[in-house]
């Protein structure tokens, strides 16, 4: 869809708010544990049995997305996620009981996920060119960790604004569930019907184009591969830096909450902006791939061999966020580059996110025993080190897979490039 670039720009920052929020909201008890627990009149297992169906639910959702974001209509879906998200939130500002709270995070799975993820990709693959996806998915990507920012700030003000921890809360809840209702009316009035025109494309693309097809294709699995490589990278990097410099390089807790805090929230921005736009200066998106991948291997190497420089190994670790934050915010961009059909983007990119984000679920149990090993001999060190080893292998199957994505590109060119000379 043609956008001239202020109206383009705008809905960009739209669609990147509300996955921004989406994120933050179900997941609210990373900044608010204690106040849950109080304001809700629940437990540890209890909060943790919650947090459990949420992701139970996020899992299951990313096919289902895929297949929704084909059959219904883009727009229409984002209205739909972002008024259920604001209506679940309120119901959430109630304080139900466990039943209820129970629900509400499965509803959270469903719309966060299941009726929105899909639909978000292909709404900012359709916002602009191949040469301009890592751009863009970058961009977004930035936006995303400022809304989540903004959006935190404010709900730590109003916390503050309260006597009791269940007043504070429920004041969070509701600012949360006032910027869903905001960024519904957003959708509606400033966001473009996508699909419009497509109908009749559609239909007749519906009887070849199967989640069957989308799954047997060559270009999904490719996607998998690269996504996986750096999702897990970054998952492991994001989880573990902090606790690695408290516990192996022994500083201050403070100062790993301060370098925390900057890889969280300042390095995602600039790694979303930078990287998405570095992205795209390579003639193909393998090629920057293939090079971010080894800077990332190379920088988890030296942090194995500097753990000894405490200043230099603390510096490598924050380059290491910046890198593996750029694998994050532009590895949907490979999607055309992959050989991806742009009207099988709803029905792939479910695929893809059910396997390649599976590090959700099995980085944590791998790498807690890996320092569980460490400890037990008397050396945290060691299962830290086990841990960068890895990264290590995971990097190196990141160069592989961008090998094999630049391949695949420059495959994918010259076919563009006949089609073109067949219809001149």
């Amino acid at each position: 869809m043609e956008l001239d670039k202020k109206k383009r720009n705008i809905v960009l920052v739209i669609l990147s708010m509300i996955a921004g929020i989406a994120y933050l909201t179900p997941l609210i008890r990373f900044s608010f544990y204690d106040q849950m627990i109080v304001a809700l009149n629940i437990n540890d297992v209890q909060l943790g049995t919650i947090a459990g169906v949420y992701g139970l639910f996020n899992v299951i959702g990313y096919v289902p997305s895929g297949i929704l974001a084909e059959k219904f209509n883009t727009k229409k879906l984002l209205i739909l996620s972002c008024g259920a998200m604001c209506l679940v939130t309120l119901w959430y500002s109630s304080f139900p009981g466990y039943t209820a709270l129970i629900i509400i995070h499965a509803l959270y799975g469903i719309f966060s996920v299941g009726t929105f993820w899909s639909p978000y990709l292909k709404a900012i693959r359709n916002l602009g060119s191949e040469n301009e996806q890592g751009r863009l998915f970058g961009i977004s990507e930035g936006l995303r960790g400022i809304g989540q920012t903004a959006v935190a700030f404010l709900c730590l003000w109003a916390m503050g604004l309260f006597a009791t921890q269940a007043a504070g809360f429920r004041a969070v809840l509701l600012i949360n569930a006032a910027a869903f209702a905001l960024l519904t009316v957003l959708v509606i009035v400033l966001v473009p019907d996508f699909d419009k025109g497509k109908k009749e494309q559609n239909a007749k693309a519906e009887k070849k184009e199967s989640m069957w097809k989308a799954f047997g294709m060559s270009s999904t699995w490719l996607c998998i591969f690269v996504i996986m490589c750096g999702y897990t990278l970054w998952n492991t990097a994001n989880g573990y830096m902090g606790t690695y410099c408290t516990r192996v390089l022994n500083i201050s807790p403070e100062l790993s909450s301060t370098l925390s805090i900057i890889r969280s929230y300042i390095i995602v921005f600039v790694a979303g902006i930078s990287g998405g736009i570095i992205m795209d200066k390579f003639s193909y998106k393998g090629k920057g791939m293939f090079w971010t991948f080894l800077a990332t291997g190379v920088c988890v190497l030296a942090i194995l061999f500097t753990s000894k420089i405490v200043a230099v190994c603390v510096v490598i670790t924050v380059i290491l966020a910046y890198l593996v934050n750029v694998l994050k915010s532009t590895y949907w961009s490979i999607l055309g580059e992959a050989g991806v059909p742009l009207a099988m983007t709803g029905i792939a990119t479910g695929i893809i996110s059910f396997i390649a984000l599976t590090p959700d679920i099995f980085v944590a149990p791998i790498i807690s025993r890996f320092l569980a090993y460490g400890e037990a001999g008397g050396n945290v060190e060691l299962g830290f080190n086990m841990m960068l080893v890895w990264m290590v292998v995971w990097a190196v199957l990141g160069v592989f897979s961008a090998i094999l994505l630049k391949r695949r590109g420059v495959k994918t060119k010259q076919l563009e490039q006949a089609a073109q000379a067949e219809n001149v």
